[in-house]
């Protein structure tokens, strides 16, 4: 995923619910200054059938790794004025 142009930049990606590994990377940057990656949002799918939302807001709390039984994910780039972020996604499941 590319990040461009400054802010935020996503990608949601609707699944049929399965327990999985979710992990992000900064693959590479353009231009000065930080620039972050990380899982914004997910849905927890519970066990009786309905889902729950953990949104983890800004930025700074956006952790690299999730594990969960999931049916929706958000990936996400953070970036400044004149940077670009490249971001890799992964996610591994369980059965």
């Amino acid at each position: 995923m590319d990040g461009w142009p400054p802010g935020y930049n996503t990608v949601q990606v609707n699944l049929p619910p399965a327990t999985l590994g979710a992990q992000t990377a900064l693959q590479g940057q353009v231009g000065g200054g930080a620039n972050y990656t990380g899982i914004m949002h997910y849905r927890r799918r519970l066990k009786d059938g309905s889902d729950k939302d953990i949104d983890f807001g800004a930025w700074p709390n956006w952790p690299p790794v999730i594990f969960d039984h999931i049916s929706s994910i958000t990936f996400a780039t953070a970036t400044g004025e004149d940077q670009e972020a490249f971001l890799v996604a992964r996610m591994d499941y369980w059965g």
